[in-house]
């Protein structure tokens, strides 16, 4: 599948408010960057609302906004530190308005969903690792945030 991290993926101090901003946001990198295509950050919002991607983690509420592959060009994870946590609403709440004050946003662009679900259970070891969530979000260095979830890249494989 290749590289899925990509230092000029993440983004630190970000200024965003709303989970629209912080998609539109990577979103746009992403086209930028030629991993996706117009279109894909709408996308992305869209199926947002209908089905949430807030997770509770363990130290922290994190957020995995994706969509399927129909703009996508190649595969990459994201990383988003916001400067101030960002409401979105819960993946799975019985109640439709239930929202996570997220700290950290970590958008999954999927190109094969056959490889989604191993990708998938590894991001869910990342949301369990406390320790790990906070050093993301205290970190200054693109480099170290990369290195710190290269066991994403091999779930990719």
């Amino acid at each position: 599948m290749g590289h899925l991290l990509d230092e000029r993926l993440v983004i630190l101090d970000a200024d965003v408010k709303t989970a629209e901003e912080a998609i539109h946001l990577m979103a746009s990198r992403l086209e930028e960057l030629g991993y996706v295509r117009p279109g894909y950050g709408d996308m992305v919002c869209e199926r947002e609302k209908t089905f949430p991607t807030g997770l509770p983690g363990k130290t922290m509420a994190i957020a995995l906004p994706h969509t399927n592959p129909d703009l996508v060009n190649k595969a990459a994870i994201g990383v988003i530190v916001p400067k101030e946590s960002v409401p979105f609403k819960m993946m799975g709440a019985p109640d439709a308005d239930a929202t996570l004050d997220v700290k950290l946003i970590m958008p999954l662009v999927i190109k094969d969903p056959n490889t989604q679900l191993s990708l998938l259970k590894a991001m869910m070891n990342v949301i369990q690792d406390g320790e790990l969530l906070e050093h993301i979000r205290a970190s200054h260095d693109k480099a170290e945030i990369i290195s710190s979830l290269q066991m994403l890249e091999e779930a990719s494989d």
